[in-house]
């Protein structure tokens, strides 16, 4: 838990929950500016700085596992655009991360009735929406310092 307790203490996550969702959120925080949602909030994560509500997703993934892979669950399309992030289960670096339109991410989603839900594939958002990685692992590399309304690029 002192992982955890170091995490919370430096700002990078918000709850004590898996970490991988919180720290998704605080890069994207850093990467596009603006304020983080509340945790109540259901349909996005982070207002960016230009006004826009992103939701973000993020996945561990092994990099040469070839299974099918889902983001968590998507209950509403109550935002203008989804940021999906994939790390890899090996080292925690950065894999990808595509910025993807509202239409486009509903588009993607297949319906799980048993959870009322839609799932979306890792691989589905490969080639989908904007590759935003570079800006994303910019705010990685500076993930020590403080996040700010100041995004970059």
């Amino acid at each position: 838990m002192a992982v955890i307790d170091e995490l919370l203490r430096r700002g990078l996550i918000r709850t004590r929950n898996s970490p991988l969702g919180d720290l998704a959120e605080s890069l994207a925080l850093r990467a596009y500016g603006g304020e983080l949602a509340p945790n109540s909030e259901k349909s996005f994560d982070l207002r960016t700085a230009d006004g826009r509500r992103l939701q973000v997703k993020a996945r561990l993934v092994r990099l040469d596992d070839k299974r099918s892979q889902t983001f968590s669950a998507f209950r509403s399309w109550n935002f203008d655009a989804a940021l999906f992030l994939v790390f890899d289960a090996s080292t925690y670096d950065l894999a990808s991360a595509r910025e993807v339109g509202r239409v486009e991410t509903e588009a993607l989603g297949r319906r799980v009735e048993h959870t009322n839900s839609y799932a979306i594939l890792v691989r589905q958002v490969q080639g989908a929406g904007v590759d935003v990685t570079a800006q994303v692992a910019a705010a990685y590399e500076r993930i020590d310092g403080p996040a700010d309304d100041r995004p970059l690029g």
